[in-house]
């Protein structure tokens, strides 16, 4: 069928493949700025149907497309043009016409080629997809480049065979997180180029259970028994157990993957003969401290302190120290942080010793993901959360130490030591109670979502307790200024509720993130009494900036401020609604660092 056009080329505007091709000659090899955007055309405005008219609709308007392929070309793109849709909805889409007739599969063909609204471009991608033939790799490639098509175009894309090393070109020039949908098609394919690409996922990118799934497809374990284990196959495999180690997938799953003992103890034997650099000092680093407080520890078990004995003995030697020392004096910040990070860690020994240990863990302090501080607790040599909870990590050292909740008293006291990496209410949390008898401190009741016996007691000499949580709510050594900041201006706010009531707030949260690492953010409500639901508060945040700043005379400097100043003034509204601003007489401004 050849789709039929009734409109004159001069009377339609640029076709958003047209557009892409433009763009694409500016921007060759990186995803497009604004993802495209302007559009020649906008398409038209968005279509006003309520949520729950809106699959109805889209069915009945597909249906007449479907039964009407023979249309004028233009008055289907109108058509399409009016759908209320976006590109989440591909599924839908194909629901109406699951298999698409030949006439269909030109239309969408012509849909993709010529439309000139993103809601056209987008039916014809979703009817294209499971159809679309050799032929069509250009035009995918190029529609791809615009960041609404990327995903569809990228799904079409691998179902081509053949259309493998089309399918990395183009995640390759997407936004970051496009590439997901490229590598999940290709993560059982044989070519050894396209293995290796899957296997370079970024870590921030992977998923555990994702990690996992390519580290069994791929035979990990087995890749480094093998040889020669060349440098790049090294690095991805130190990024995989990384990943699978991670909760932000809802659970880590380096316990569920057959081969992780085997892999360690190979990856961990083949470090020495790396080039040293940074980044790798970096993946020894953290893989050291899974085995010594983290998830990688129940998996290891008696092989940890080898494991963790060979990766100092690499960061130790000559060449590695020179390296890093030398990263250390740099004039990046960011190098020479992560430097001094590895430095400090690769001194900390083998498997903590004692009864009852905590450990807070500062991760590899580079600006990538969303790393956090944990609290790690470790009994008898063994990790709680990670040897008990898979779903989350560790509670921060404000909430479980210096909070003073994991005292001992007579009066027990249920302690949250870890929540789901999505949130308690969705998959739950793990907590213990905290008692003391006598000369004993109790640990009991413990209670979570994950099977297992949770009934089992552990006690601990209450004066030996006591000194380890004495040491830890006193060892700041592991801050960094930005976070000394706000521990200091929290510990002043506390302490002073007239800092922040004489100007009708109250405190809230203050601390600062290692991807923002030289600010410290502080948070405020107001009014300072807790309002019912349907009365106006907001909640307000302060960003300050640390950098080559002294700690203690920065606290004290903000401290200061608020006391003779009103913070409203110059902080931003973070929390509550416009409206709710201004029925409490504030000007509201959309905040800029949050």
């Amino acid at each position: 069928m050849s789709v039929s056009s009734e409109r004159s080329a001069l009377d339609r505007p640029v076709s958003l493949f047209e557009h892409a091709q433009r763009l694409h000659r500016l921007t060759p090899d990186d995803p497009l700025p604004d993802g495209g955007h302007p559009f020649p055309d906008s398409g038209g405005g968005r279509p006003e149907v309520p949520d729950e008219e809106r699959k109805p609709a889209l069915t009945a308007a597909l249906r007449d497309i479907v039964a009407s392929p023979s249309l004028p070309a233009w008055d289907l793109h109108d058509l399409c043009a009016r759908l209320p849709i976006n590109p989440g909805y591909a599924a839908w889409i194909r629901e109406v016409a699951p298999e698409p007739s030949s006439q269909l599969v030109e239309v969408a063909r012509w849909l993709v080629g010529n439309g000139t609204a993103w809601r056209a471009v987008t039916v014809g991608l979703s009817l294209l997809a499971g159809h679309a033939e050799q032929r069509d790799v250009p035009l995918l490639k190029v529609i791809g480049r615009l960041r609404f098509a990327d995903h569809l175009a990228l799904e079409a894309l691998t179902q081509i065979p053949g259309a493998e090393q089309d399918v990395i070109w183009l995640a390759e020039r997407s936004r970051h997180r496009s590439r997901l949908r490229a590598v999940k098609p290709l993560i059982g394919n044989r070519d050894p180029v396209i293995r290796g690409w899957v296997r370079s996922t970024p870590r921030e990118l992977l998923s555990s259970d994702l990690a996992r799934t390519i580290s069994e497809a791929h035979g990990l374990a087995e890749l480094l028994s093998g040889q020669p284990v060349d440098d790049a196959l090294w690095d991805q495999a130190g990024n995989l157990l990384l990943a699978m180690t991670s909760t932000r997938n809802y659970r880590s799953e380096i316990g569920r993957y057959p081969g992780a003992l085997d892999a360690y103890r190979h990856w961990v034997a083949l470090a020495d003969r790396r080039p040293p650099t940074l980044g790798r000092a970096a993946l020894l680093a953290t893989v050291a401290e899974d085995l010594r407080t983290g998830p990688a520890a129940p998996v290891a078990g008696e092989s940890r302190g080898r494991l963790i004995e060979q990766i100092g003995s690499v960061l130790s030697s000559r060449p590695w120290m020179e390296t890093l020392r030398r990263n250390a004096r740099s004039g990046d910040p960011v190098e020479a942080r992560r430097a001094a990070w590895v430095i400090a860690e690769s001194a900390k020994g083998g498997v903590p010793e004692g009864r009852f240990v905590i450990r807070v863990v500062v991760p590899d302090p580079h600006p990538v993901g969303f790393p956090v501080v944990e609290a790690r607790i470790v009994i008898d040599g063994m990790p709680v959360v990670a040897n008990a909870f898979d779903k989350g990590p560790a509670g921060s050292p404000d909430q479980l130490v210096h909070s003073g909740q994991l005292r001992a008293t007579s009066d027990p006291q249920e302690v949250r030591l870890a929540e789901a990496y999505c949130t308690e209410g969705c998959c739950g949390a793990l907590y213990v109670t905290i008692t003391r008898e006598g000369p004993e401190v109790i640990w009991k009741t413990w209670r979570s979502l994950l099977p297992g016996d949770h009934s089992l007691e552990t006690r601990f000499d209450a004066a030996e307790y006591d000194r380890e949580i004495t040491r830890a709510e006193q060892d700041h050594s592991w801050e960094w200024p930005a976070r000394t900041v706000a521990r200091l201006v929290a510990e002043q706010f506390r302490a002073d509720p007239a800092i922040l009531g004489r100007w009708n707030c109250r405190p809230g949260w203050c601390t600062a993130w290692m991807r923002d690492f030289d600010t410290a953010r502080l948070t405020f409500g107001y009014p300072a009494r807790r309002t019912p639901f349907d009365e106006p508060s907001v909640q307000f945040g302060l960003v300050v900036d640390v950098r080559d700043r002294d700690p203690v005379a920065t606290a004290a400097e903000i401290v200061e401020s608020i006391r003779e100043a009103d913070p409203k003034t110059t902080a931003e509204i973070i929390g509550g609604t416009q409206d709710g601003a201004e029925k409490l007489g504030l000007a509201y401004r959309k905040p800029s660092r949050w």
